[in-house]
């Protein structure tokens, strides 16, 4: 079964080994390191040229800047996973990547894409499209999330979310600080502090924390996670 698919809507936010295949690439690409909290802009690409990157090791935030300068969290993109594809097929400058880590990249520049690279390797066109596909649909379900459900009950699908998706060996990891949590949901601290305070108080969760998130009882998460 396709995890996509477990517990219906619920989606990774942060997506890892979506173009895995995209690695025999490598050779073909510029390899890049960005520290922890560096900002990938147009100024940064290799020779100024448009392209597209591939994670190695790191995680890297994808952020919408609306007219006014405000800044919305949209997802996260892992090991495995490209990302500036959108960007680098229609020239927009809406989107702010950061690295929340220190990130391990490849550059694969847009004029590696030709006709001919199409030809020989339909596979990786095709697992691109599939991989914009999954972001379409995070993007989308997000969207009526937040006009479907209250703060509470969207922490409550983040927290389900990383149970379902953010596993190392068999732990709930959420790789994402309070602070940033917040900001992904777009809700105030004070917010999410409530609905973390209130989970732990009925034993739903344990402490939540960047590295670590207990979770007690399952069921009763998705219960609050689907608005009930």
């Amino acid at each position: 079964m396709d995890p996509l698919d477990v517990a219906g809507e619920f989606l990774p936010i942060i997506l890892v080994d979506l173009n895995a295949s995209w690695i025999k690439m490598l050779s073909r690409g510029v390899p890049m390191s960005f520290p922890g909290q560096t900002i990938i802009a147009w100024r940064d690409l290799p020779s100024s040229e448009n392209g597209m990157y591939l994670v190695r090791r790191g995680m890297v935030r994808l952020s919408y800047i609306s007219p006014g300068g405000k800044e919305r969290v949209l997802f996260y993109v892992g090991q495995g996973t490209l990302f500036h594809e959108i960007p680098m097929l229609h020239k927009t400058r809406d989107y702010l990547f950061t690295c929340m880590e220190p990130t391990e990249a490849i550059f694969l520049p847009k004029k590696l894409i030709t006709p001919d690279f199409v030809r020989q390797h339909p596979e990786l066109i095709l697992n691109m499209y599939e991989a914009l596909g999954v972001k379409m649909r995070i993007l989308y379900s997000s969207l009526c999330g937040e006009y479907s459900f209250d703060s509470f009950a969207n922490v409550c699908r983040v927290l389900y979310s990383m149970h379902l998706f953010n596993r190392v060996k068999g732990e709930v990891v959420p790789r994402l600080a309070r602070q940033e949590l917040a900001a992904f949901l777009g809700i105030h601290r004070s917010s999410l502090h409530k609905a973390l305070t209130r989970l732990h108080d009925e034993g739903v969760i344990g402490a939540y924390s960047k590295k670590k998130l207990p979770i007690h009882d399952a069921a009763a998460l998705l219960q609050y996670a689907s608005g009930f």
